[in-house]
């Protein structure tokens, strides 16, 4: 949907600018081409791969990207940055690894692809909405706008409902592999189970020494991850019809 959206915009602006040149005295109507959902995503595409890159620069710097030469850093780096977010590959050994490194290859691999994709995680608009309704929230705003658009509630009641039940399906998957394997550490642990959520592929090499048991746990995680839990809750709970009624609204204590 990206692409064949960016398509179209630039269909729009070779038109426009022929148009403009065949008559140059009238108006041309330049419509909205490039809808939000496109925006939001290539705006947070852009930005996890230029921070990816930069903190991937600095924490591994002295680490294991000291065998390479200058502009061989900064490659390393940006496939380090583009590669947890589903691609799956790696060019430098991850147990060896800063444990910040680490934790910044988490968020990548939580957050993942775009939607439409193959990828998985949570998705690139669902952090990017999650991300603006706080600001928004912290501004004192009661709606989310963007791109001089506003973003509906339903949208945003599905990311926080997509991210929550990540971190719950992450979380069991982590409690249950940490059961079965009680002599593996918690950090690898904890990338396994984000890798597999999101469906990357990466390890800290654990994945051949683990038991069935959790090797079956891998392969639930990595399903649900692909499918997504909204979407099973969905097929499996959506059979009760809206009803002509509403209750009163309260407002609930939060902090």
């Amino acid at each position: 949907p990206i692409l064949f959206n960016i398509y179209k915009y630039f269909t729009y602006y070779f038109r426009n600018q022929y148009a403009k040149w065949k008559h140059p005295a009238n108006s041309v109507y330049t419509p909205w081409v490039i809808s939000l959902n496109t925006r939001i995503v290539l705006a947070t595409t852009s930005i996890l791969l230029v921070v990816g890159t930069v903190l991937f620069y600095f924490f591994e710097y002295h680490n294991t990207l000291e065998e390479h030469s200058g502009f061989g850093k900064l490659v390393v780096s940006f496939f380090g940055a583009a590669t947890p977010r589903t691609a799956g590959f790696n060019s430098v050994d991850t147990s060896a690894l800063n444990f910040s490194t680490i934790m910044i290859i988490f968020i990548l691999m939580w957050i993942g692809a775009s939607p439409g994709s193959t990828g998985g995680g949570i998705k690139t608009s669902t952090f990017a909405v999650t991300t603006l309704n706080f600001l928004s929230l912290a501004r004192g705003k009661d709606r989310v706008e963007v791109f001089r658009r506003e973003i509906s509630d339903l949208s945003i009641k599905r990311a926080f409902a997509i991210i929550s039940l990540s971190l719950m399906v992450i979380g069991t998957s982590i409690f249950l592999i940490a059961s079965f394997d009680e002599e593996k550490t918690l950090l690898s642990i904890a990338f396994e189970s984000f890798s597999a959520y999101s469906t990357v592929g990466l390890s800290t090499g654990i994945t051949p020494e683990l038991s069935s048991a959790s090797k079956v746990v891998i392969i639930g995680t990595m399903f649900i991850g692909r499918v997504s839990m909204l979407t099973i809750l969905i097929a499996l709970l959506r059979r009760v019809k809206y009803l002509n009624y509403r209750y009163p609204q309260e407002e609930i204590l939060m902090n």
